[in-house]
């Protein structure tokens, strides 16, 4: 699909360490709820907010590469790869001037929602980008959702914010990249968490042993 006919654009960003089935369902999921017309993958370069990268950039891509090679919907990029610290507003604003004829939509986690305001920049995302907040794992919807709301009249102007941020249910998937390692350490199955070429390729390379 030409980019011109990109009219509506996921971004999913991430260590991917290792992607997983939850992560696709995810972007599935959202691409169905907001009539996207294509998702990003982005794998982090350096992330500030991660403490600890467990496997190389390369791999990580192509874990990516293997695991959403199925879905026409679905699209790695490797525009994070030299970038030091990976601050996500530039990875958006670098999208922003390549696609500026595009609406985008980040997609981000619970966890990242709650401690957006330590995002480099945080204030400006809604200049570039609208944001699809994805819960995991949430037993009290209502509660999340009054959460929801207070966060966002305490960062943004409400009235833009509403337009711009959305609060997406998803079916949840209890999957963790850091659960598929300690597995892979102890030695256990990880398959059906990831993909089966993702798997072949963690137990081929030996990642994260």
């Amino acid at each position: 699909m030409d980019k011109l006919e990109l009219k509506k654009i996921g971004i999913l960003g991430g260590t991917f360490d290792p992607p997983h089935l939850a992560h696709l369902r995810i972007a599935e999921e959202v691409r169905e709820t907001y009539y996207l017309d294509k998702i990003f993958f982005i794998p982090a370069g350096f992330p500030p907010h991660k403490k600890e990268i467990f496997s190389s950039f390369e791999d990580r891509l192509e874990m990516v590469k293997l695991a959403i090679e199925d879905n026409l919907y679905f699209e790695a990029l490797d525009i994070e790869k030299d970038i030091k610290p990976s601050y996500t507003l530039k990875t958006i604003q670098k999208l922003r001037e390549i696609y500026h004829e595009s609406e985008l939509f980040l997609i981000i986690g619970w966890d990242s929602f709650c401690e957006f305001e330590t995002w480099w920049n945080y204030e400006k995302f809604l200049d570039y980008t609208n944001i699809i907040v994805v819960p995991r794992g949430i037993k009290n919807w209502q509660e999340v959702q009054a959460y929801f709301y207070n966060k966002i009249r305490e960062l943004w102007c409400e009235e833009i914010a509403l337009k711009k941020i959305f609060f997406c249910q998803v079916i949840s998937f209890d999957i963790s990249s850091s659960l598929i390692r300690k597995l892979i350490k102890q030695g256990r199955s990880i398959r059906y968490l990831v993909t089966e070429k993702v798997y072949h390729y963690i137990k081929e390379k030996r990642i994260y042993t």
